[in-house]
C-alpha cells in the first residue's frame, strides 16, 4: 500500500469526516470500519444512495465484474461522483445529494430492475452499509470512486435517473422478459 501525501491525508480525512456526519455514532462507525471494513451510517444526512445491480449497466456483469470494467462503463455514461460497491449482492451505490429519494420515482421500470434511491425521507429511513476509505478492491464491499478522489462527492441525480432509465429499457427490450428479480 502507498503511502499518501499530506494532501492526499488531508482529503481523506475530509472525506471521512462527510461520510461520518451518517453515522448515528460516530466512534461506533470507526470501529465498525477497523474491525469489519463497513459501517452502516444512515442516508439522507449527507448523501442518499442509488442502489444499482450491475446488470442493469451491462447484462453480462456479475458479483465477479472487475472493478476497471464498471469503472469505464460509469464514465462512458458519464456518471460522476463517489461510488462504491457489494460484490456480494452485485451492486453499486451512487452518492446523490440527500433528498434526492423525495423526487426519485420508486414507481418507473427501474424498480423492476431493483434500482432504488436510498435516503432518509420518513417514514422509510435507511441505513446502508459503507466501506471504509481506502478499501477499493474486492473481496467484500469497497469503493470503486471513493469520495476523496472522484473528483465530486454527488452524482448529478437527473442525469443518473436518465441514464439508467436508458439502460433498464435497453436490457427489457434486448430480453424480451420481465427482469430477474434479484434477492
Amino acid at each position: 500500500m502507498q503511502a499518501l501525501t499530506s494532501a492526499d491525508y488531508a482529503r481523506r480525512m475530509a472525506a471521512e469526516a462527510w461520510l461520518l456526519q451518517s453515522a448515528t455514532h460516530k466512534e461506533t462507525a470507526g470501529i465498525e470500519w477497523s474491525q469489519q471494513a463497513v459501517a452502516l451510517l444512515t442516508a439522507g444526512v449527507s448523501w442518499d444512495a442509488v442502489r444499482v445491480p450491475y446488470e442493469v449497466l451491462d447484462p453480462d456483469y456479475g458479483s465477479d465484474a472487475e472493478p476497471s470494467l464498471l469503472r469505464q462503463r460509469l464514465d462512458e455514461l458519464r456518471v460522476h461522483g463517489a461510488v462504491f460497491c457489494d460484490p456480494y449482492r452485485p451492486s453499486m451505490y451512487i452518492m446523490v445529494p440527500p433528498g434526492t429519494d423525495q423526487f426519485w420515482d420508486q414507481e418507473s421500470a427501474l424498480t423492476e430492475f431493483n434500482v432504488e434511491c436510498l435516503g432518509g425521507t420518513r417514514p422509510y429511513i435507511r441505513c446502508v452499509g459503507v466501506p471504509r476509505l481506502g478499501r477499493t478492491e474486492p473481496p467484500g464491499p469497497y469503493w470503486l470512486l471513493p469520495p476523496d478522489v472522484a473528483g465530486r462527492r454527488h452524482a448529478d441525480p437527473e442525469h443518473l435517473y436518465k441514464t439508467l432509465y436508458v439502460c433498464a429499457t435497453a436490457a427489457a427490450k434486448r430480453d424480451r422478459v420481465l427482469p430477474r428479480v434479484i434477492t
